[in-house]
């Protein structure tokens, strides 16, 4: 056999190499595509069931401890439909069954400031207090801002004395405590009091007691 013949056979056992380990490659690609997709997909489906479990326990931790319902129910939020929106109707109530008048109207007039500083209060004076406990810190503060000795406004109340080491009202507002941000469901929890009792869903407990 030349040399010339060993070259051809040699160069044509090289191309057929190649176009095996091509088609090799294609069959390999082909069948581990699928497997690919089935595993991100599995991977897709167990974070989407993860998420859905935390946002679950989030939920029950927050709106299922010793609340009452009606601020469970409150804690609820109205999207708007993308086509027709929002369509309220207004229906005269003059049975037991009336919840919600005028003068929780008038009290929503409350800041989102003002809020914020009835939340303060309930977070660092009683956060480990159950939704009872948390309520009355808040209403005492309601009933000053009613009294006439005491500044007519939430933030007024909480910070009154605040600019003293001693005297103030309420002493986180003068001991260090603020230098700890609010935080986690504790923080939650404290707004959706204060957003509760600032409107008067909370049933008086404290006799207008300051």
């Amino acid at each position: 056999m030349t040399a010339r013949t060993t070259t051809y056979f040699s160069a044509r056992t090289t191309r057929f190499a190649r176009i095996g380990a091509s088609v090799l490659a294609v069959v390999l690609c082909a069948a581990l595509l699928p497997l690919a997709a089935m595993r991100a997909n599995s991977q897709d489906d167990a974070s989407y069931w993860r998420e859905l479990a935390d946002r679950h326990i989030d939920s029950e931790d927050l709106l299922g401890w010793s609340a009452p319902y009606g601020l469970r129910a409150a804690s609820l939020t109205l999207a708007a439909d993308e086509t027709e929106g929002a369509r309220v109707l207004m229906r005269p109530v003059d049975n037991d069954l009336q919840t919600f008048n005028a003068t929780h109207i008038d009290r929503a007039r409350f800041s989102t400031a003002e809020i914020n500083c009835l939340a303060q209060a309930i977070y660092y004076e009683a956060r480990g207090e159950s939704f009872a406990g948390q309520a009355a810190v808040a209403e005492v503060i309601m009933n000053r801002v009613s009294h006439r000795v005491y500044p007519d406004t939430i933030c007024g109340v909480v910070y009154d004395g605040s600019e003293r080491s001693t005297g103030c009202q309420f002493s986180f507002t003068c001991d260090g405590s603020m230098e700890r941000t609010p935080r986690g469901r504790s923080w939650r929890r404290s707004q959706l009091v204060a957003e509760h009792v600032a409107i008067g869903f909370a049933p008086p407990q404290t006799r207008r007691a300051t």
